[in-house]
């Protein structure tokens, strides 16, 4: 349970950072714009 979990944050971290940005909540926010 808490490996998968670890695995999806790992994934969205990665993402955020190639978008230029440091933490996944201010990709959730651009999300909306």
């Amino acid at each position: 349970m808490a490996k998968s979990k670890n695995h999806t944050n790992h994934n969205q971290n990665r993402k955020a950072h190639r978008n230029g940005i440091k933490k996944p909540r201010n990709q959730r926010h651009e999300s909306t714009l």
